[in-house]
């Protein structure tokens, strides 16, 4: 809804849908425009989680979760987290996460097994 209201406003402006379209995916791309619920580091998170790990399902306490972590460690920390324990969840004693709550809940021990997993190297969080 959000997106094709926005698209109609560009298109407005521009005179030509197709390049209205284009405008509006390039200023998502570079993340100037958040159609989202409202915080984009929040989406981001969300967005991240459910790419690696296939669920589709957010609660309202998966969006908290990711607003206190992205506040304390940052977006593209917990971004990266997220990523790096997507690849590495087949290892073994990789820590099983289902959801972001989860995810806040067992950040200490997720940090502490990619260390190990990474062979001590630091992470930059």
């Amino acid at each position: 809804m959000k997106k094709e209201y926005v698209t109609e406003l560009i298109a407005n402006i521009v005179k030509d849908k197709p390049t209205a379209e284009m405008i509006v995916e390039r200023l998502m791309e570079e993340d100037l425009l958040n159609l989202g619920y409202g915080n984009s580091d929040i989406d981001a998170v969300v967005l991240k989680f459910s790419e690696t790990f296939g669920t589709t399902k957010t609660t309202k306490y998966d969006r908290f979760a990711a607003k206190r972590l992205t506040e304390k460690y940052g977006r593209d920390s917990i971004v990266g987290i997220i990523q790096l324990l997507g690849e590495r969840k087949d290892e073994k004693f990789s820590p099983v996460v289902g959801n972001i709550s989860q995810l806040e809940q067992k950040i200490v021990s997720v940090m502490n097994f990619l260390r190990k997993s990474m062979d001590n190297q630091d992470l930059d969080i």
